[in-house]
């Protein structure tokens, strides 16, 4: 037994990928035919389960979505700073 989350249709397609994501990410999408699109995630709209989906990118005639990954955004004091107690390449080097 399982819940119900997503109704595929002739209209909806195929559900090519599921991502967990915070608000603070992004969703980057790629098409057969090369169109790459990035998405802040915090912009597509929240629904209900048992539905048809939100329409996140529209695709040209012929063209399918082949895959999407999940962005996560880097926050600016995250980034590790040298402490001074490491050695650089070139000190190392000698």
């Amino acid at each position: 037994k399982g819940i119900i989350t997503f109704h595929n249709t002739e209209k909806t397609g195929a559900c090519v990928a599921l991502k967990e994501v915070i608000p603070d990410d992004e969703l980057m999408m790629i098409t057969r035919n090369g169109i790459i699109i990035r998405v802040p995630v915090d912009g597509i709209r929240v629904i209900g389960r048992n539905t048809q989906g939100v329409r996140v990118m529209n695709l040209d005639d012929g063209d399918l979505l082949v895959a999407v990954a999940r962005v996560v955004k880097e926050d600016e004091g995250d980034a590790e700073e040298p402490t001074g107690d490491e050695a650089s390449p070139a000190e190392t080097a000698e």
